[in-house]
């Protein structure tokens, strides 16, 4: 039985070849996500190594609320405390690292030009003079930056080094002087060395943007006067690291018991500029913990690309898993006479169902050694890909782990396994007897049986959507029976649908057989008799763009939000943010909104007000949660956005007894039965808790979230001193070009920002969300690829099936023409019924997913009936497409062999 199978798989090559093929493609895309992402993961481990160095222990301020990127910065003094007179320490340094310090270079036409804003990050770095274990760049151009005097006086041009892949990338020259934007604002240097990171030979930055600064210029340029970020220790070879850790510990406690003191000497502006380390806490970490750490930072976004990945493979893979189960069913048919001949022979049944399923694995093996090969063709590509980007070198092999191959191999012949069950199955009812027969073919399964049981497949999951969308169960509750409700809700319509495939056909097939007569109206027919083929073949392709449709939906819905949010909500006349995507910690210097300020009061008759606003994520401690914080000014804040205050007013003072106010959404006011004027405990990081007043309870949370601190209070107990954005109104009587060129006189020093009115900005988040939508589209445009495949296949299968009836048509007067298009319009109508089914379904999910997701995210239903269509014309034209192979060879069929073709 296994050499018949083999030789029933080598005479039937094409059929089996697309269907293999279909399988092999969603493989290919599973194999790349593990590929790619065992490539990024083992590339980031070695990363966090090389991040580390050489340091052997770290001093930092412990985290009590908020993540690790909020941790409080050290104070200076620390050098004098923790140094190499602890037995067993050799070297300590303190190091700085700030974000979005971006250097300027010129484009061709003379423009400024920011290194980039978009990839890895830009870092602002303190060069370290020693050498040794601490020792972070190896200059190999050049020579190191020096002290030239205050980077504050504007006559002082400072001196920076870059890393060798920024210089290379931007073709920067030593000696050339350079305008760099920074925390404070933007400055001149001198480019003095070009360096290589972590290495003397190599440069392992990863392709983040690093530019170092002579220690004092770096304190004062890059915000971190007076302090650090941590220090860096290095131990004598042979020292004991526990013991050394504990003295190191033991001075940090003495030192924290002290600092408050410490402080109270310090002069005015030194002291103002620490007050947000009142309560520090201090704590020595090893090696192996910070490595891990850094570790987990990668992971967290590797484990978010491997899902989205995973998640698009296995629609691929269950879109082939259709087709699988079709072309089984087709094959099996066409074989009755076959199958009951080796019956006759002495077939068990049971060995007739193990061949069966023995061509599922030849199947599935055959897909899981191409499809992994394809698959690390398409990492090598996406690597490429990656790094043109700027993500940042990937070099060596790319890893092929057991796991890979083990978890494609159980997919792919799991699938093709399970998809051939049920064909082979009916194999069973095959007698000995049927052999003797003229006209063989399975019996069909009961219609109504198959209506019975979708039908209440159906109810259930449009009960399962309509309890997500109305019932208040918690996020995880509302996403289960969403998920749940989809996968029932297709499950019944996909078997519901062979009842709307003559309907379907009749209402696409009319005006194709009033266009092309004869061929039209075979067409027509050929797609509606057999409604189960129909609607199996079309499945894969609803699939597809049903996931398509759910996508157009909620983006349109966003985008309608945002628009009615842009028009009733806000009044300013422009917003200047960062280009691009904007990151958890893009943010630019404060000084180019405290210049427009000015602007502001200097030339009321074009500039009404100016309002900066800040964001820091899992900063602000609530009752032991960790909330994302928005502040900006209060008092301005009104007059250029509408957060619909319904109690109190930003403008209340806070009590003597609080340390500053707050504005909380009515949400999470009503949960803690807050109100207007009353006070609310909270934490920030490296703080005990502070009272807030709760100045004003707001409804309208889409711009600033649920809490909002005034700045004041913001700058009191948070180091981010970066502007998220800006927005500027303009004076009612003002030329609104001639305000806004007196923005854009400020803001063209600042290249990495853009300057947009309400309808530019809009646009400008249009542009994202259209993008988004296009990425999605593009992963999903796997599966509709296997879905023309799908057609292909069962068209050529059914021309097979028709031998003899295509070969009588031709007899009769045919043309090769007239065959070509009969069943490229079939296609077409088939491939317009998966398009009309998946576009259907995909409308209800999006209607479902917007209503259940959040007022304050999405409001607003928009159904892009324009995309939508679009999506209809591409079914048509997949159809075309789907049809090229088999209706040539349809047409090329000789008439006598097909008429005695049997």
């Amino acid at each position: 039985m296994f050499g018949l199978t083999l030789r029933n798989i080598r005479g039937r090559k094409l059929r089996y070849a697309l269907t293999t093929f279909a399988v092999v493609l969603g493989v290919a895309f599973m194999s790349t996500s593990f590929v790619l992402t065992d490539k990024l993961r083992s590339s980031f481990d070695e990363l966090s190594v090389d991040i580390i160095g050489d340091v052997d222990f770290n001093v930092r301020a412990s985290i009590q609320d908020g993540e690790r990127f909020n941790r409080l910065p050290v104070p200076e003094e620390l050098l004098e405390v923790v140094t190499d007179d602890i037995p067993g320490v050799d070297a300590v340094s303190g190091q700085i690292m700030a974000w979005n310090v971006i250097p300027i270079v010129t484009d061709d036409e003379g423009n400024p030009k920011a290194t980039s804003t978009r990839g890895a990050p830009q870092f602002g770095m303190n060069y370290f003079t020693g050498s040794g274990p601490l020792q972070e760049f190896f200059v190999y151009e050049g020579r190191p930056p020096e002290w030239t005097g205050d980077i504050n006086d504007s006559a002082t041009v400072g001196e920076f080094i870059v890393d060798k892949k920024t210089a290379e990338d931007f073709d920067f020259e030593v000696g050339e002087i350079y305008k760099v934007s920074g925390p404070l604002g933007n400055r001149l240097f001198t480019l003095t060395g070009i360096a290589n990171w972590r290495s003397p030979t190599e440069n392992k930055n990863f392709g983040a943007t690093l530019a170092a600064f002579e220690e004092r210029t770096s304190h004062t340029f890059l915000d971190y006067e007076g302090t650090y970020d941590n220090l860096n220790v290095a131990v004598t070879p042979g020292a004991d690291h526990g013991k050394v850790a504990a003295s190191i510990q033991n001075r940090l406690d003495s030192y924290s018991q002290d600092f408050l003191a410490a402080m109270s000497a310090m002069p005015e502006e030194q002291k103002n500029a620490l007050s947000f380390l009142g309560d520090i806490q201090l704590e020595v970490v090893d090696k192996d913990t910070l490595i891990e750490e850094q570790r987990d930072d990668f992971n967290s976004f590797l484990n978010v690309l491997s899902g989205v990945l995973l998640a698009f493979a296995i629609i691929a893979v269950i879109v082939s898993a259709f087709i699988i189960n079709n072309t089984f069913s087709i094959v099996l048919g066409q074989r009755v006479r076959e199958l009951a001949l080796l019956r006759a022979l002495g077939a068990t049944t049971r060995q007739v169902f193990r061949s069966v399923i023995l061509e599922a694995v030849v199947i599935g093996v055959t897909a899981t050694a191409v499809g992994l090969g394809v698959g690390y063709l398409l990492a090598l590509g996406l690597r490429e890909l990656l790094e043109s980007v700027g993500f940042g070198a990937l070099p060596g092999v790319l890893p092929m782990k057991p796991r890979t191959i083990i978890v494609a191999a159980f997919v792919s012949i799991g699938a093709t396994v399970l998809s051939s069950i049920l064909p082979a199955r009916r194999t069973r009812s095959i007698a000995p007897v049927t052999a003797m027969r003229e006209e063989i073919s399975f019996t069909p399964t009961s219609l109504r049986r198959r209506l019975i049981i979708g039908g209440a497949i159906t109810l259930i999951g449009v009960a399962e959507l309509i309890s997500g969308m109305t019932l208040d169960i918690g996020t995880k509750g509302i996403l289960w029976l969403l998920g749940t409700g989809a996968i029932s809700t297709f499950a019944g319509v996909y078997m519901l649908s062979p009842i709307a495939t003559k309907p379907v056909a009749n209402f696409f097939g009319r005006p194709i057989q009033r266009l092309f007569k004869i061929p039209g109206r075979l067409a027509r027919e050929n797609a509606g008799r057999r409604p189960r083929r129909t609607a199996a073949t079309a499945a894969a392709l609803t699939i597809g763009l049903a996931l398509v449709s759910l996508a157009a939906v909620v983006s349109s819905s966003l985008k309608a939000t945002f628009i009615d949010l842009i028009e009733d909500s806000t009044s300013m006349d422009l917003v200047v943010s960062v280009d691009g995507f904007g990151g958890d910690f893009q943010g630019f210097s404060s000084d180019l909104g405290n210049e427009l300020k000015e602007l502001s009061n200097e030339r009321p008759d074009l500039i009404d007000s100016v309002v900066s606003y800040r964001f820091t994520f899992d900063a602000l401690g609530v009752d032991g949660d960790l909330k994302d914080v928005a502040s900006t000014d209060f008092a301005l804040m009104g007059s250029h956005m509408d957060l619909e205050i319904i109690q109190g007013s930003p403008q209340t003072p806070a009590a003597e007894s609080t340390a500053g106010i707050i504005l909380i959404h009515e949400d999470p006011a009503e949960e803690r039965g807050l109100k207007a004027g009353d006070p609310i405990n909270v934490t920030f990081p490296g703080s005990k808790e502070v009272a807030l007043t709760t100045a004003a309870i707001f409804k309208n949370d889409a711009m600033l979230g649920n809490w909002i601190i005034d700045t004041e209070t913001f700058d009191r107990y948070l180091p981010q001193s970066q502007d998220s954005f800006l927005s500027i109104l303009f004076n009612p009587d003002a030329d609104p070009e001639q305000a806004r060129t007196s923005v854009e006189s400020y803001t063209q020093e600042y290249p990495q920002l853009s300057v947009s009115n309400r309808a530019e900005y809009r646009e400008e988040i249009e542009n994202q969300l259209d993008q988004v939508l296009s990425v999605i589209t593009t992963f999903l445009a796997l599966s509709l690829l296997i879905a023309v495949l799908g057609i292909t296949n069962t068209l050529a299968l059914s021309v097979y099936e028709q031998t003899r009836e295509l070969g009588l048509l031709r007899a009769v007067g045919m043309t090769r023409r007239q065959m070509r298009r009969m069943v490229r319009w079939e296609a077409v109508i088939i491939a317009l019924f998966g398009g009309l089914l998946g576009v259907s379904i995909g409308v209800f999910f999006g209607v479902a997913a917007t209503a259940a997701l959040p007022d304050d995210f999405v409001n607003i239903l928009s159904i892009p009936f324009g995309s939508l269509l679009q999506y209809m014309l591409i079914s048509g034209l997949f159809g075309i497409l789907a049809s090229i192979l088999p209706a040539f060879r349809a047409s090329r069929l000789n008439v006598l062999d097909a008429i005695s073709h049997n």
